[in-house]
């Protein structure tokens, strides 16, 4: 055999052999992440926080028609103007607080000011609760999603809030709605990405909480009124309180 056609029978072979080293280290770095995915997963209790509000109320009616009919002219002036169902009556909201002293002088500021008397109400939130067997990267994302009723009341609450206190303004606070909604809009893509197509009737519930809580905010971030007049105010707090109360039920259906 010539000497050239061994040198390159030995290249030829040298460079399989290389590609064979190479490709061995590629299945082996594969099989170990494979590997150490599955033994990341383990049985975990995910909840989100259970949550008592604090709710400003102007009055109350036997029936919801009743509340209805007053509740306009509230809206024309910053109150939320949500009929909240609570112990056979229905109130006629105006804001909610996660803090008790801040609705105590929420409610004397009004006393003060406005010579008009309200009333606290206590709004319960049970925690939302999953157990599932899950890796840590599944953990947070649904542990986000489970927040992320909470997270979107506190950013309406902080939205609503500057734009009472003038700092914002109404270009202001615009801006500040779409970025809480993509910000919320990002955590339930992420969960739908993981959790979207598993069949777990809690997940399921999960899932159509948080598409309920994204029109929710999709509507804000249209600018779509309850009723004639109504100040951006009272559209953001309104929007919170329909938050809140689908968190509510959302909770109730897991627990069930």
């Amino acid at each position: 055999m010539p000497k050239n056609a061994k040198k390159i029978k030995k290249s030829f072979l040298a460079i399989l052999l290389c590609l064979f080293f190479v490709a061995s280290l590629i299945l082996a770095n594969f099989l170990s992440m494979l590997l150490l995915k599955t033994t990341d997963k383990s049985a975990c209790t995910l909840s989100s926080n259970a949550l008592d509000f604090y709710v400003i109320c102007f009055d109350r009616s036997l029936t919801q028609a009743g509340a209805e009919s007053l509740a306009k002219d509230y809206r024309c002036k910053g109150a939320a103007g949500f009929v909240l169902e609570k112990d056979g009556y229905f109130y006629l909201t105006s804001s909610a607080y996660l803090n008790s002293a801040d609705a105590a002088l929420v409610q004397e500021s009004i006393k003060q000011n406005h010579n008009l008397d309200c009333l606290v109400l206590n709004l319960k939130i049970p925690a939302l609760q999953i157990n599932l067997t899950l890796d840590s990267e599944e953990k947070k994302v649904l542990q986000k999603a489970l927040n992320a009723h909470e997270n979107a009341y506190r950013l309406l609450f902080d939205i609503a809030l500057s734009l009472d206190t003038n700092v914002y303004n109404e270009i202001s606070t615009r801006l500040a709605i779409n970025s809480a909604f993509s910000a919320i809009h990002t955590v339930v893509a992420d969960y739908k990405i993981l959790f979207g197509e598993i069949e777990n009737q809690t997940l399921e519930n999960l899932t159509l909480g948080l598409e309920k809580l994204t029109e929710t905010l999709q509507r804000l971030c249209s600018g779509i009124t309850i009723s004639w007049q109504q100040t951006m105010s009272s559209l953001i707090k309104y929007r919170y309180f329909e938050i809140l109360q689908q968190a509510k039920v959302l909770a109730e259906q897991i627990e069930n």
